[in-house]
């Protein structure tokens, strides 16, 4: 594939079974263009595994600079793992646990030259007490309160997507009538860590995912017949993909990659990484492993030395 972008890599996470479910085996491996598709005969051939650095029950939560963000579902806790370097920093509990990943984000302030940590709080009111939300900051190395967004959300819809120095939510909140729930995407700034709000193009539906598309903010909408994504440019959305739902097995969750042509290779809910050419409308697998092997997550990423300076490191 010929690429609009400098070159990047795909990181898989797989799971093999063995006999009879015992002692089931999790690891990554870091795969460059030249390296795909990937098949039975020749997937590993010359790739190293990695291990990851923490327990089963598990998601990345945000990606940035080679560094990648995961939330333990068991633990509660935030690490930061570079999986070039194989670093790993655990940060210090939040002063306010999150019971859902989808509530957390992670991106890189240009401003402070700082990596940030963002744990967000619908401001409802419990007991009198409005809930704080809190910010992490890699310098200092602490968390800090905030206030929390308004107005009042009764959902959070999406996993946090960073993009042009903010993070971006799907958020949803009850209007007038009980059952009307109306979506939008909530903002934060890294810089001036001011909340904020961005219309979807359509209020009452919601969108399923967010991602980013040959440069913009995009948002993905599923319906039992269709599948959309709608870029944003300036304050305006704009069409940018459609196919029946059909041909999609499993629901387009993120674009990873395009293509010069206007290809787009992009990952399911289900795990699969599939990639769309428009010349023939309709996607195609692009991993294919045998019945002990099946991919959990798939995370677009850049070798760096990000973490390099951190005294804790995972050994495998």
């Amino acid at each position: 594939m010929h690429t609009i972008r400098s070159p990047q890599k795909l990181l898989f996470r797989h799971r093999t079974y063995h006999k009879q479910f015992i002692d089931d085996e999790d690891f990554s491996t870091l795969h460059a263009e030249n390296q795909l598709p990937l098949c039975p005969r020749r997937r590993y051939i010359g790739i190293t595994a990695v291990k990851f650095p923490m327990r089963r029950d598990f998601r990345i939560v945000g990606s940035c600079n080679g560094i990648l963000c995961l939330y333990d579902r068991d633990e509660y806790t935030i690490s930061l793992w570079n999986p070039s370097i194989r670093r790993k920093l655990t940060l210090p509990d939040c002063p306010r646990r999150c019971f859902t990943g989808q509530k957390i984000g992670f991106g890189f302030d240009p401003i402070t030259d700082d990596y940030k940590i963002v744990s967000i709080s619908s401001p409802r009111q419990n007991g009198g007490i409005v809930e704080s939300s809190f910010v992490y900051s890699m310098k200092t190395r602490t968390w800090c309160a905030i206030t929390s967004p308004t107005p009042w959300f009764s959902e959070v819809a999406s996993y946090a997507v960073f993009f042009n120095g903010a993070l971006h939510w799907v958020v949803g909140a009850y209007s007038v009538e009980p059952r009307d729930v109306r979506h939008y995407i909530l903002t934060f700034d890294l810089s001036t860590q001011v909340f904020g709000m961005i219309e979807l193009p359509d209020p009452s539906r919601k969108a399923s995912a967010l991602t980013t598309i040959k440069g913009f903010l995009a948002a993905i909408f599923l319906t039992s017949t269709n599948i959309w994504i709608w870029a944003r440019r300036d304050d305006s959305w704009f069409r940018v993909f459609k196919s029946e739902s059909n041909k999609v097995q499993g629901g387009l969750t993120r674009v990873l990659h395009t293509t010069s042509n206007g290809g787009l290779l992009f990952k399911t809910f289900t795990g699969e990484v599939l990639f769309y050419n428009p010349k023939i409308g309709a996607p195609t697998r692009l991993v294919n492993l045998n019945d002990a092997s099946q991919i959990y997550d798939v995370e677009m990423c850049v070798e760096s030395l990000e973490l390099l300076d951190i005294s804790k490191v995972f050994e495998q």
